[in-house]
């Protein structure tokens, strides 16, 4: 029997978490859902899954009390890459992506590390460095939420990846990521070999990675430097 994903418990602790906000805050689930967007309830509960995992619910609610309570509307963000920048370039972005040609970070910093090492391999040039940068998140810019790996989250990347270019009228996306793990299975929904439900069941059982892009240079002004580190 296959195990329980990081992906799943990700997903029900979120849920969950939605259920709990809206029903202690009588908040509907879409106003609780936007409410977690501005605060990066999501990618937190990604972030600290192992050791919510551990928590009873109760305690599992009240870190999400806090996070509304405490947090600003701030994120830390990781980039890595084979090449030493100072200035993000959007026009050196690579094309047909997943959210669209764009400067892509995410919020876990093990996989940015990975990023780093898998460009120097495959350029053979540069190094591995990691930047690490604040981005700080204002009503001004339209930002684009997927909270998991589902039917809609696959259809934005179809868009994307078949046809280049940006298809979308986002500054910023943030969502899982199609990675080694999961592109296998978008592969076959890509070329129909898949039907979307069968592709969604199947990505359930994946581990899932972040992804927050960039694809304006409003966002691109919302992107505080705050170190370049090499990796080994």
């Amino acid at each position: 029997m296959m195990s329980m994903s990081i992906q799943s418990d990700v997903e029900i602790l979120s849920v969950q978490a939605v259920e709990y906000y809206a029903q202690k805050h009588h908040l509907s689930e879409g106003e609780v859902f936007d409410l977690f967007c501005k605060h990066q309830v999501f990618e937190k509960i990604l972030i600290q899954h192992e050791m919510l995992h551990q928590l009873d619910m109760a305690e599992t609610f009240q870190y999400v009390e806090e996070i509304i309570k405490e947090s600003a509307p701030e994120l830390v963000l990781y980039h890595g890459s084979n090449i030493a920048f100072e200035r993000i370039d959007l026009g050196k972005s690579h094309n047909r992506r997943d959210f669209g040609r764009g400067f892509y970070c995410t919020v876990l910093e093990k996989q940015a590390e990975e990023w780093a090492r898998r460009l120097y391999l495959r350029s053979s040039k540069g190094g591995r460095y990691v930047y690490r940068y604040l981005f700080r998140q204002t009503d001004d810019l339209k930002i684009k939420h997927f909270a998991a790996l589902d039917q809609e989250w696959l259809e934005f990347i179809k868009e994307n990846r078949t046809k280049g270019g940006i298809q979308h009228s986002y500054d910023v996306v943030v969502g899982p990521v199609a990675d080694d793990n999961t592109m296998e299975t978008v592969q076959l929904y890509l070329s129909g070999i898949l039907k979307a439900e069968e592709a969604v069941e199947r990505l359930r059982y994946n581990k899932v990675n972040n992804q927050v892009s960039f694809h304006t240079p409003l966002a691109i002004e919302h992107l505080i430097l705050e170190s370049r580190r090499e990796v080994l």
